[in-house]
């Protein structure tokens, strides 16, 4: 019987809107590719579009739908890298597994997450942050955490992870557009023209120990995160990374809102600063 353990990943999505000036696009994306789906059988099709539920093959001019979760695991793993790869902004560290798929029963005994308790200890750590290095701690707003939660929803919806939507609405656009009484009259009266923004997602498990026999899964055990270990997680990664950081410590900011979105296994988080 062997063991394997699956360590957790992370996907970041850079905090300043003017990183985003170029797209990476996956060679061949064009080229017909042979795909396996989970009973064996194969079809010879081109990539045209993926989400993180689903895939749409092209063959002979005629578009086939398929669920990710029909796809073999080796064709996920393609489809999971040809959505980082076109996502701007995102980051994915380096020698990490992928996320093993989750099935229902295991969903079903996981323990319950208070996305109202998760989004409270991502805000209490970032004014932890601010206090510690001496910087002005932000105020939440309600409203703010309204855009970000559908946001949050969003990405998750519409299988994308960046800044701009899909309608190439950037965070200011999305704020504008959800009337947000702050771009006419901030609170404290000062000058504050848009939003800044961090995201994140991740997972509800730090690993899981998986056991084989004979290359068939005949057990996994699952350790599953609470709140705050999410919370810590989530704005370590933040820290970790230079421009998410900086959204941080911005002196320039007083408020700010979060927005979960807690979908299977998966953690969708937003920050807007203003």
């Amino acid at each position: 019987m062997n063991r394997e353990r699956y360590q957790v990943r992370f996907l970041f999505g850079l905090g300043l809107c003017t990183f985003f000036c170029s797209v990476s696009n996956v060679s061949g994306l064009d080229q017909a590719r042979e795909w396996k789906d989970v009973q064996g059988r194969v079809i010879e099709a081109i990539l045209k579009d993926a989400t993180q539920e689903k895939v749409i093959l092209s063959k002979e001019g005629r578009e086939y739908v398929l669920p990710l979760a029909r796809l073999s695991e080796g064709d996920r793993e393609y489809v999971k890298k040809y959505i980082q790869e076109r996502q701007p902004g995102a980051i994915s560290p380096r020698g990490t597994k992928d996320f093993p798929f989750l099935t229902d029963k295991e969903l079903k005994l996981s323990p319950k997450i208070s996305v109202e308790t998760l989004e409270e200890t991502i805000f209490s750590l970032t004014n932890e942050l601010r206090k510690t290095l001496k910087v002005a701690e932000l105020r939440n707003i309600e409203e703010i955490s309204k855009i970000a939660r559908a946001h949050s929803v969003d990405m998750r919806v519409r299988g994308f992870f960046s800044h701009d939507n899909p309608d190439g609405e950037s965070p200011t656009d999305r704020a504008r557009k959800a009337t947000f009484s702050g771009l006419a009259q901030s609170p404290d009266g000062k000058p504050r023209h848009g939003f800044s923004e961090n995201i994140g997602r991740v997972g509800r498990y730090t690993s899981i120990e998986q056991s084989t026999r004979n290359e068939t899964v005949i057990g996994r055990r699952i350790h599953w995160q609470s709140e705050v270990m999410l919370a810590r997680q989530i704005i370590k990664g933040f820290i970790d990374s230079p421009a998410h950081k900086k959204n941080l410590l911005d002196p320039a900011k007083a408020y700010i809102g979060v927005g979960v979105h807690v979908y299977r296994e998966h953690v969708f988080v937003t920050q807007n600063f203003f």
